[in-house]
Protein backbone atom coordinates (compact mmCIF):
# COMPACT_ATOMS: atom_id res chain seq x y z
CA UNK A 1 0.00 0.00 0.00
CA UNK A 2 1.25 3.42 -1.15
CA UNK A 3 -1.46 5.49 1.22
CA UNK A 4 -4.70 4.85 -0.56
CA UNK A 5 -3.07 3.47 -3.09
CA UNK A 6 -2.18 -0.23 -4.16
CA UNK A 7 1.41 -0.84 -5.67
CA UNK A 8 2.14 -3.96 -7.39
CA UNK A 9 6.03 -4.91 -7.80
CA UNK A 10 6.66 -7.61 -10.72
CA UNK A 11 9.86 -8.58 -12.78
CA UNK A 12 7.99 -6.02 -15.38
CA UNK A 13 8.08 -3.19 -13.00
CA UNK A 14 5.07 -1.51 -11.24
CA UNK A 15 1.24 -0.85 -11.56
CA UNK A 16 -0.37 1.77 -9.39
CA UNK A 17 -4.00 1.55 -9.02
CA UNK A 18 -6.82 2.39 -6.82
CA UNK A 19 -8.52 -1.37 -6.42
CA UNK A 20 -7.14 -4.58 -7.15
CA UNK A 21 -8.70 -7.28 -8.81
CA UNK A 22 -8.27 -10.59 -7.60
CA UNK A 23 -9.96 -12.83 -10.72
CA UNK A 24 -9.11 -16.44 -8.85
CA UNK A 25 -11.92 -18.97 -11.17
CA UNK A 26 -15.02 -20.65 -10.85
CA UNK A 27 -15.56 -24.28 -10.59
CA UNK A 28 -18.61 -26.26 -10.91
CA UNK A 29 -20.37 -26.70 -7.09
CA UNK A 30 -21.59 -30.27 -7.65
CA UNK A 31 -21.03 -31.14 -4.06
CA UNK A 32 -23.68 -31.95 -1.66
CA UNK A 33 -25.85 -33.29 -4.75
CA UNK A 34 -25.33 -36.92 -3.84
CA UNK A 35 -25.28 -37.72 -7.47
CA UNK A 36 -23.89 -40.75 -7.64
CA UNK A 37 -27.06 -42.32 -6.04
CA UNK A 38 -28.73 -41.36 -9.44
CA UNK A 39 -25.71 -42.73 -11.38
CA UNK A 40 -24.33 -39.43 -12.35
CA UNK A 41 -20.97 -39.53 -13.09
CA UNK A 42 -18.45 -36.64 -12.55
CA UNK A 43 -15.37 -35.24 -11.48
CA UNK A 44 -13.46 -31.77 -9.90
CA UNK A 45 -13.88 -30.57 -13.30
CA UNK A 46 -18.02 -31.08 -13.58
CA UNK A 47 -20.25 -33.37 -14.47
CA UNK A 48 -19.86 -35.92 -17.18
CA UNK A 49 -21.73 -35.54 -20.77
CA UNK A 50 -21.80 -37.24 -24.21
CA UNK A 51 -21.88 -34.96 -27.15
CA UNK A 52 -25.69 -34.50 -26.54
CA UNK A 53 -25.64 -33.23 -23.42
CA UNK A 54 -26.66 -36.74 -21.67
CA UNK A 55 -25.40 -37.71 -18.32
CA UNK A 56 -24.58 -41.30 -17.13
CA UNK A 57 -28.34 -41.30 -16.09
CA UNK A 58 -29.90 -41.33 -19.52
CA UNK A 59 -32.94 -39.49 -18.62
CA UNK A 60 -30.90 -36.78 -16.54
CA UNK A 61 -28.92 -33.88 -18.85
CA UNK A 62 -26.58 -30.99 -17.91
CA UNK A 63 -25.56 -27.85 -19.47
CA UNK A 64 -23.77 -25.28 -19.10
CA UNK A 65 -20.84 -24.40 -16.98
CA UNK A 66 -21.46 -27.39 -14.82
CA UNK A 67 -20.40 -29.30 -17.54
CA UNK A 68 -16.72 -28.04 -17.22
CA UNK A 69 -16.78 -26.46 -20.44
CA UNK A 70 -16.32 -22.69 -21.40
CA UNK A 71 -17.73 -20.52 -19.04
CA UNK A 72 -19.71 -18.25 -20.98
CA UNK A 73 -23.37 -17.33 -20.11
CA UNK A 74 -24.29 -17.56 -24.03
CA UNK A 75 -22.56 -20.89 -24.55
CA UNK A 76 -24.77 -22.16 -21.65
CA UNK A 77 -28.18 -20.81 -22.86
CA UNK A 78 -27.40 -22.55 -25.94
CA UNK A 79 -26.63 -25.70 -24.55
CA UNK A 80 -29.53 -25.10 -21.85
CA UNK A 81 -32.12 -25.21 -25.20
CA UNK A 82 -29.79 -28.04 -26.99
CA UNK A 83 -30.29 -29.82 -23.55
CA UNK A 84 -33.62 -29.67 -23.41
CA UNK A 85 -34.60 -30.39 -27.23
CA UNK A 86 -32.77 -33.47 -26.57
CA UNK A 87 -34.82 -34.31 -23.49
CA UNK A 88 -38.11 -33.94 -25.05
CA UNK A 89 -37.97 -34.50 -28.93
CA UNK A 90 -37.07 -37.43 -30.80
CA UNK A 91 -33.55 -37.19 -32.09
CA UNK A 92 -30.38 -35.44 -30.88
CA UNK A 93 -28.81 -32.44 -31.46
CA UNK A 94 -24.97 -32.10 -30.74
CA UNK A 95 -24.41 -29.41 -27.39
CA UNK A 96 -20.77 -29.62 -28.23
CA UNK A 97 -20.58 -26.16 -29.99
CA UNK A 98 -17.51 -25.53 -32.61
CA UNK A 99 -17.79 -21.93 -33.09
CA UNK A 100 -18.16 -19.60 -29.63
CA UNK A 101 -17.90 -15.70 -29.47
CA UNK A 102 -16.04 -14.89 -26.37
CA UNK A 103 -16.08 -10.92 -25.03
CA UNK A 104 -13.86 -9.31 -22.30
CA UNK A 105 -16.00 -6.23 -21.40
CA UNK A 106 -12.96 -3.65 -20.82
CA UNK A 107 -12.64 -0.16 -22.44
CA UNK A 108 -12.51 -0.48 -24.95
CA UNK A 109 -13.95 -4.14 -25.55
CA UNK A 110 -12.22 -7.32 -26.59
CA UNK A 111 -14.52 -9.78 -29.04
CA UNK A 112 -12.70 -12.68 -30.51
CA UNK A 113 -13.82 -16.27 -32.26
CA UNK A 114 -12.84 -19.26 -34.27
CA UNK A 115 -8.69 -19.25 -34.19
CA UNK A 116 -6.34 -16.61 -33.53
CA UNK A 117 -3.56 -16.25 -35.71
CA UNK A 118 -0.90 -18.69 -33.62
CA UNK A 119 -3.72 -21.31 -33.71
CA UNK A 120 -4.64 -20.96 -37.24
CA UNK A 121 -0.94 -21.46 -38.30
CA UNK A 122 -0.81 -24.46 -36.45
CA UNK A 123 -3.58 -26.17 -38.24
CA UNK A 124 -3.59 -25.17 -41.51
CA UNK A 125 -0.26 -24.14 -42.16
CA UNK A 126 -0.31 -21.23 -44.74
CA UNK A 127 -2.68 -18.33 -43.11
CA UNK A 128 -3.18 -14.74 -44.04
CA UNK A 129 -3.89 -12.14 -41.59
CA UNK A 130 -5.80 -8.96 -42.66
CA UNK A 131 -6.13 -5.79 -39.97
CA UNK A 132 -8.52 -2.77 -40.28
CA UNK A 133 -8.21 0.27 -37.54
CA UNK A 134 -11.04 1.90 -36.21
CA UNK A 135 -9.76 5.24 -36.60
CA UNK A 136 -10.99 4.41 -40.40
CA UNK A 137 -14.07 3.94 -39.91
CA UNK A 138 -16.61 6.60 -39.95
CA UNK A 139 -18.50 5.67 -36.87
CA UNK A 140 -15.76 5.43 -34.38
CA UNK A 141 -14.69 8.59 -35.63
CA UNK A 142 -18.26 10.31 -35.19
CA UNK A 143 -18.48 8.64 -31.44
CA UNK A 144 -14.64 9.56 -30.56
CA UNK A 145 -13.90 5.99 -30.03
CA UNK A 146 -11.30 5.70 -32.44
CA UNK A 147 -8.98 3.28 -30.43
CA UNK A 148 -9.08 -0.56 -32.00
CA UNK A 149 -8.70 -3.10 -35.06
CA UNK A 150 -10.76 -5.61 -36.94
CA UNK A 151 -8.30 -8.29 -37.20
CA UNK A 152 -9.38 -11.63 -39.81
CA UNK A 153 -7.38 -14.88 -39.84
CA UNK A 154 -8.28 -15.95 -43.65
CA UNK A 155 -6.72 -19.51 -45.11
CA UNK A 156 -7.27 -20.22 -48.93
CA UNK A 157 -10.16 -18.34 -51.19
CA UNK A 158 -9.88 -16.08 -47.89
CA UNK A 159 -12.12 -18.45 -46.43
CA UNK A 160 -12.76 -17.16 -42.32
CA UNK A 161 -11.12 -19.03 -39.90
CA UNK A 162 -11.36 -16.51 -36.88
CA UNK A 163 -10.98 -13.04 -36.05
CA UNK A 164 -10.41 -10.68 -33.29
CA UNK A 165 -11.63 -7.09 -32.67
CA UNK A 166 -10.77 -4.31 -30.23
CA UNK A 167 -13.81 -1.20 -29.92
CA UNK A 168 -15.81 0.06 -27.87
CA UNK A 169 -18.84 -2.03 -29.58
CA UNK A 170 -16.58 -5.13 -30.09
CA UNK A 171 -19.21 -7.65 -28.25
CA UNK A 172 -22.11 -6.33 -30.77
CA UNK A 173 -19.82 -6.31 -33.80
CA UNK A 174 -18.43 -10.38 -32.72
CA UNK A 175 -21.71 -11.91 -34.27
CA UNK A 176 -21.37 -11.18 -38.01
CA UNK A 177 -17.86 -12.79 -38.09
CA UNK A 178 -19.11 -15.90 -36.17
CA UNK A 179 -21.47 -16.68 -38.78
CA UNK A 180 -19.01 -16.39 -40.63
CA UNK A 181 -16.71 -18.81 -39.15
CA UNK A 182 -19.39 -20.66 -38.50
CA UNK A 183 -20.71 -21.47 -42.09
CA UNK A 184 -17.12 -20.55 -43.83
CA UNK A 185 -18.09 -17.52 -45.73
CA UNK A 186 -14.73 -15.50 -47.26
CA UNK A 187 -13.80 -11.70 -47.17
CA UNK A 188 -15.79 -11.79 -50.57
CA UNK A 189 -19.22 -13.03 -49.01
CA UNK A 190 -18.70 -9.75 -46.64
CA UNK A 191 -17.59 -7.39 -48.88
CA UNK A 192 -20.19 -8.15 -50.81
CA UNK A 193 -23.06 -7.35 -48.19
CA UNK A 194 -24.53 -4.15 -47.33
CA UNK A 195 -23.87 -2.92 -44.35
CA UNK A 196 -25.72 -0.06 -42.73
CA UNK A 197 -23.79 3.48 -42.36
CA UNK A 198 -22.57 4.28 -40.35
CA UNK A 199 -22.27 1.68 -37.70
CA UNK A 200 -19.60 -0.08 -36.49
CA UNK A 201 -19.53 -3.05 -38.20
CA UNK A 202 -19.03 -1.04 -41.53
CA UNK A 203 -15.32 -1.62 -40.41
CA UNK A 204 -16.00 -5.28 -41.19
CA UNK A 205 -17.25 -4.33 -44.58
CA UNK A 206 -14.88 -1.80 -45.05
CA UNK A 207 -11.55 -4.48 -44.76
CA UNK A 208 -13.40 -7.01 -46.45
CA UNK A 209 -13.39 -4.58 -49.52
CA UNK A 210 -10.02 -3.30 -48.86
CA UNK A 211 -9.27 -7.04 -49.69
CA UNK A 212 -11.52 -8.42 -52.38
CA UNK A 213 -10.45 -4.34 -54.41
CA UNK A 214 -6.32 -5.47 -53.93
CA UNK A 215 -7.33 -8.97 -55.31
CA UNK A 216 -9.28 -7.67 -58.49
CA UNK A 217 -6.43 -5.31 -59.36
CA UNK A 218 -4.00 -8.15 -58.71
CA UNK A 219 -5.85 -10.66 -60.59
CA UNK A 220 -5.72 -11.45 -63.93
CA UNK A 221 -9.63 -9.72 -64.65
CA UNK A 222 -7.80 -6.39 -63.00
CA UNK A 223 -4.78 -6.39 -65.01
CA UNK A 224 -7.13 -6.96 -68.23
CA UNK A 225 -9.39 -4.43 -66.84
CA UNK A 226 -6.27 -1.94 -66.43
CA UNK A 227 -5.14 -2.72 -70.36
CA UNK A 228 -8.52 -1.94 -71.04
CA UNK A 229 -8.91 1.55 -69.67
CA UNK A 230 -5.59 2.97 -70.62
CA UNK A 231 -6.18 1.71 -74.58
CA UNK A 232 -9.32 3.72 -73.81
CA UNK A 233 -8.40 6.63 -72.64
Amino acid sequence: MEGSRIAIRTTSGEVVGDMLLVATGRRPNVSGLELERAGIAYSDRGIVVDEHLRTHAPSVYAAGDVTGGAQFTHLAGWQCFQAVRNALIPGNASGAAEVVPAVTFVDPEVASVGLGEAAARDRFGDVEVFSWDMADADRPVCDGETEGFVKVVTRGGRRIVGATIVASRAGEMIGELALAVRHGLTLADLAATIHAYPTWSMAIQQLAAAVAVDDFVGGRAGRLAMKLSRWTL
